[in-house]
């Protein structure tokens, strides 16, 4: 992983658009971040925390349905684009980080995690 830090946070390239076609979700661990959710819905990237706020799960371990990923636990739904909990038991959501593909490569602005912030 390459990263450069911006205003917007660590610029950081997860991943080849080609590891994540469309339908599919990838985990990608970062030091920015730690693990993140790769995800791409109908050509429309999304990257998000990959732990469910509910069970402490992978959610690449779930099901990407539509624009939503499901918790492979207890079922939680997300929504992607905005990180929102759509239904119980999960009720706080899921950090969205900006994101875009730049020469073929999935690229998103990372915050730093709660344990490199706090160092």
């Amino acid at each position: 992983m390459r990263s450069d830090v911006t205003d917007r946070g660590c610029r950081t390239v997860l991943c080849r658009l080609a590891d994540v076609p469309p339908g599919r979700m990838l985990r990608v661990v970062t030091e920015e971040a730690g693990p993140v959710l790769v995800a791409n819905v109908d050509g429309t990237v999304h990257v998000t925390d990959d732990t469910c706020t509910h069970a402490e799960a992978s959610l690449s371990d779930g099901d990407l349905e539509g624009d939503r990923v499901v918790c492979p636990v207890h079922w939680a739904e997300f929504d992607l684009a905005s990180g929102r909990p759509l239904c119980f038991p999960a009720t706080r959501p899921l950090t969205v980080y900006p994101a875009a593909v730049e020469d073929g490569h999935v690229v998103a602005h990372l915050a730093p995690s709660a344990q490199e912030a706090s160092s």
